[in-house]
Order: C-alpha cells, then structure tokens, then sequence
C-alpha cells in the first residue's frame, strides 16, 4: 500500500508539495482507496484511508463549504483530500483544521478529477510504480565518484527523500542521522545477521514509520558489520518495495567505494608506513635513498618539522580505517593543509616541512587549519569525536620523529578535554593544565576529594589542612613549612603525626602525596 507522500511526489504540480497542508504525520498516512465526490455528504460513505478527490463546484461556496469537507472527512478516517487551488491562500483556521486531523489537503492548480483519479488509482493498485524512477536515480548517482561514505549517504537520502544511514553493529549510525533507538535496531539487525542470502527486511520503527534494512557491504564474506538503513513512513515500503531495491543498489555501491579506497590505501599506507619506521629508527642518519624515497611520497626531510597526531576517539570499529583516513586526508588538503597522513595503529600521523622555523603565525593557522579538517570529518560521522596534537617544531630528519614525541603527548592531552574536535599544541602545554585536565570526575573524584574528610571532621580550625597543604607545597621540607605558616617547627612535626594517625597514610610514598594533593585541589 501506498501512501499520500508517495503520491503526492508522483502527481503533484511542482511547488504543491510546499503548499500541502496536513503535516509531515498527514504525508505517511497510507491510501487504499481513491473516490471523486460530488456532494459533501458523499464523503462519508468513503472507506478508511481513502484520498477524495473534490470538483471545484463542491466546495464554491468557500472556505466554510471547505472547512466542512475536512470535519466529515475526518470523521470517514480520509487520508488526504484534492481540490482545486483557485485563488488566494487557504485562511489559517482551515489550515490548522486539516493538521488538527492529520488529512492531508492537497490543492492541485487546474484539476482534473477524472485525469487525477486513474492516475492514482493505478498506482494504489500497482505500489511497485511508484518507485521506478528512484530507482532509476539510485543507480545512477550512486555510480559516481564520492568523497567519503558520509556523501554516499547524502546522495541516497536526496534521491529516496526519506532519512538515510550507514549503521554500525551497535545500532548506531557510522554516518547520517539515528534512525531509531540504538538497541532495538541492534537486536534486530543480529537477527539478521545469520540469515543465508539475507536480501532486506522491514523492521518496525513505530506506529507510523519503519526502517528498511539491507547489509551495507554486502560482497564481504561472513555476519554484516555494516548496514544501510531509511526511515519511512508506515505503509509506504514492503520488503519488495522501490526503497529496498533502491537500497540494494547503494550497498553495492558502497561495497565498491570501500573495497577500492581500502586496497588503494593499505598500499600506500604499508610503503609509507615502512619508510617512516625506518626514518624514526635512522634519526638524522639518512642515506641519499632514503631522501629520494621521501621524496617519491611526497616528504621532506631537511628543513624544520612540526608533526601532528590525530585520533579518532570513537567506536567505528566497524568502519574501514581507510574511509576515515581518506576523509581526513582530503579534508586536510582543503583546509590548506598538504599532507600524506599514515596510519601507524595507534595514531594516524604526518608532518608539515618549513625551509625555516616556523613562527606563532604559521603555527596558529596549522592549528585552525587541522581543527577545520577535524570538524569537516565529523560532519560525516556523527559519533566521531576526532582528537588532535601538534608537536614543537624540530630541524632535520631526526626533528620528525622529536615533533612525533611531542605531538604525542599534546594527543593524550587533548583527549582527556571534551569538545567535538579539540586539537592541542605541545607548546601551550603546561604541568598546572594537565593535572587541571586530568583530575577525577564523577564517582572517582568524589573518592578522591574525600580523603581529607577525617582532617576536616577532627579539626575545625583547619590548621591541619594548612599545615598539610603547606608541607606539600614546600616538597615535604619540615623547617620551610615552619618558616611559611610562622610556626615551631616541633608544631609542624606534631601535627604531620596527628594527621597521619587520621589519614592512615605515608606521607614518605609519592603515591600516596600525590593523591592527597589532588584531594586538596578538589577540596577549599
């Protein structure tokens, strides 16, 4: 069975749609039935789900005639009604009506009844119609070079005007919008998994939409990893409809899109990965070959190096890690950074060469230009959250892999911050901000902040607190401590015993001073 989007799409005047009134819940009612009526009375008699179709001398006497119509209409459960546009707008009050119903109130410029009526009465009785020419669309964009899966998934959604995503094992989309909860569509996609010669299925998605599923690389051998999902309208789409045919058309288009960039990549990625470990290994070491090697990838070795490391921080598990590091790679260069990323495993990495050292200007527009990459690749996958550090600048062969080592380290800074695409400079780094970043939260820092509690509970003055803090502060030197809070120092010598018979602590263990300062850092 049809529904009224669907044959709206179909029949309707360009610029109708725009106009239609009813509602988006209106467009996904299903039509079963099309009748032309020639007195308001008849719709009444009309079945449920029928679409009515409306001369224009049947509601001449206005918008009363017409708001009349719609009551009685609702009354039959009519899912969408079709006059002539006449003049002028429809007034507001007949507009909320009709959405107030959910019927849809299509005006169609000069109607035919007679023309309009065996229209769609050929397409109610022959739903599989409606979709040849989505099809015939789906095969041919989805023929084209794209950039990244994420446009794939753009394309489709354009052709197939419903909601489309590249969707993971767990449920959630690689790329494209939530089509329903996560752990529904998980379980419902493991079911499918197993199933031998598994072609598409509908899975129900509510009381008014379903998903329909097919796997989105389906030329790989064993369970799907990926899949590719619409959302629809209730009643629009059966396991033989056009959009599952239109989505088994795009697997394989995604199937070909993936297997070539990933063959094209680990190629390149495994050349350019050996040379690199060689280059790290040699330090400023290097032979003529290994310049002219660099050199045929598209690096320089003698100048000065500032290295970035990226990770994804996310669970794409499920995606190839060549589509993420074509995206990047291309995302990089159009945000005027050239470069060959590599992926090493841990960190996907690479390196801008400068002929001299370059100054805060040049690092700064480094920094925007990676977090403009950052934030384009994450526009395509929603759930990736990209990190990024950048390195200190370092001459010679040997200053790749020290910028490596540093950019590493401003990495693991980044991602212990929160944000969509944080990148980080290994030279705005500090002690202060790290342990800033990386104090506990949550059940942890309550643990934490906690551990002077007994302190505070026996010692409400705080002298204590001040005493401990100062000690801390003064690297466990009893006389300075004495010096800084103006005390003896057999005062400070007391009450270290008094706060380590409270703390059960040993206060000559670095694990145990360091969790005491970030408890006092937690804690006024």
């Amino acid at each position: 069975m049809v529904n009224v989007r669907a044959i709206v799409e179909t029949f309707a005047s360009p610029g109708v749609r725009d106009t239609l009134s009813g509602g988006d819940a209106a467009l996904g009612r299903p039509v079963g039935a099309v009748a032309i009526v020639f007195r308001i009375e008849e719709v009444e008699t009309q079945r449920p789900g029928s679409l009515v179709i409306v001369p224009r001398e049947v509601v001449a006497s206005g918008d009363v005639a017409l708001d009349l119509l719609l009551r009685r209409a609702a009354a039959a459960r009519v899912s969408c009604v079709v006059v002539d546009a006449g003049t002028g707008e429809l007034p507001s009050p007949t507009r909320r009506l009709a959405e107030r119903f959910q019927i849809a109130l299509w005006r169609e410029p000069g109607l035919d009844p007679g023309r309009l009526r065996s229209d769609i009465e050929r397409l109610v009785q022959n739903p599989e119609l409606v979709g040849v020419g989505v099809v015939r669309a789906v095969s041919e964009v989805m023929l084209r070079p794209a950039r990244d899966v994420g446009e794939l998934v753009d394309r489709l959604a354009q052709v197939i005007a419903f909601p489309v995503a590249l969707i993971g094992l767990d449920g959630h989309p690689i790329a494209g919008p939530m089509l329903a909860p996560a752990d529904d569509l998980a379980r419902a996609l493991h079911s499918f998994g197993g199933q031998a010669g598994f072609r598409g299925a509908v899975v129900e998605g509510g009381t008014r939409e379903s998903i329909v599923v097919v796997a989105g690389f389906p030329l790989a051998a064993g369970r799907p990893r990926l899949w590719l999902g619409a959302r629809v309208p209730y009643g629009l789409d059966a396991p033989s409809g056009h959009i599952l045919t239109s989505l088994r058309i795009a697997s394989l288009a995604f199937s070909a899109h993936l297997a070539q960039t990933s063959l094209a990549y680990e190629r390149e990625n495994r050349e350019a990965g050996a040379l690199l470990d060689e280059l790290l290994r040699k330090g400023d070491d290097v032979a003529l070959a290994d310049i002219e090697r660099a050199a045929a990838l598209g690096w320089q070795l003698v100048g000065w190096h500032v290295a970035v490391q990226v990770g994804a921080g996310s669970g794409l598990a499920d995606l190839p890690s060549a589509a993420l590091a074509r995206s990047l790679t291309q995302a990089l260069r159009a945000n005027s950074v050239p470069a060959q990323p590599v992926d090493t495993g841990r960190a996907v990495v690479f390196w801008t060469t400068t002929t001299a050292a370059p100054d805060a200007e040049q690092l700064a527009l480094l920094a925007g230009g990676v977090r403009a990459a950052l934030e384009e690749v994450a526009r395509g996958y929603p759930r990736l959250r990209p990190r990024a550090g950048i390195g200190d600048p370092h001459e010679g062969p040997g200053g790749i892999a020290l910028s490596l080592d540093d950019a590493r380290h401003a990495l693991a800074f980044a991602e212990s911050q929160q944000g969509r695409a944080v990148v980080q400079r290994s030279a705005t780094m500090t002690a202060n901000r790290l342990v800033r970043t990386w104090l506990p939260e949550g059940a942890a820092r309550d643990v934490v902040a906690s551990l002077t509690d007994p302190i505070r509970d026996a010692d409400p003055t705080g002298q204590l607190i001040a005493t401990l803090r100062t000690f801390l502060d003064s690297e466990s030197n009893v006389s300075k401590t004495a010096t800084v809070l103006h005390i003896h120092r057999n005062t400070v010598i007391q009450r270290l015993q008094r706060i380590r018979s409270l703390l059960d602590v040993d206060l000559d263990d670095p694990g145990d001073r360091l969790a005491l300062r970030l408890a006092l850092r937690l804690t006024p």
